[in-house]
């Protein structure tokens, strides 16, 4: 069952970052209806995947979050793995399309968006995919 409009998402999500949470935990951390997993422990598992893993800067949190939040929500067996891996590749498809990127060092340059708009683009697609 869906609890939060996309507003209350985002606007949980922009006080999660002010609170120094990273842009994988604020994507994760805001979908807690949707998954059975509590806060506390959604900022746990996805605490390494900041900055893009571990700050590497590598695969952008935001779309690492969509990851973890999407295969909390629908996987349940290995025979979910392929409906999983599209669900993922398609938020990651979208992701680019509006960025084009997921590799956080190309969406942090110059001129780029700062990384709470990263974060709302990441919980709009997945929002999408639950209403």
């Amino acid at each position: 069952m869906v609890k939060y409009t996309l507003d209350e998402r985002i606007a949980r999500a922009r006080q999660l970052h002010k609170e120094g949470y990273n842009c994988a935990q604020c994507v994760v951390m805001v979908f807690d209806d949707i998954y059975d997993l509590d806060t506390d422990t959604a900022a746990k598992v996805s605490a390494g995947m900041g900055g893009g893993v571990g700050g590497q800067r590598q695969v952008c949190g935001t779309v690492s979050g969509m990851a973890m939040t999407l295969g909390l929500s629908q996987y349940t067996s290995p025979a979910d793995k392929a409906t999983t891996y599209q669900a993922v590749k398609d938020c990651s498809n979208e992701f680019t399309s509006l960025n084009g990127s997921i590799v956080c060092s190309e969406l942090l340059k110059p001129g780029r968006k700062p990384c709470i708009e990263l974060i709302v683009d990441a919980i709009t697609i997945i929002d999408k995919k639950f209403r």
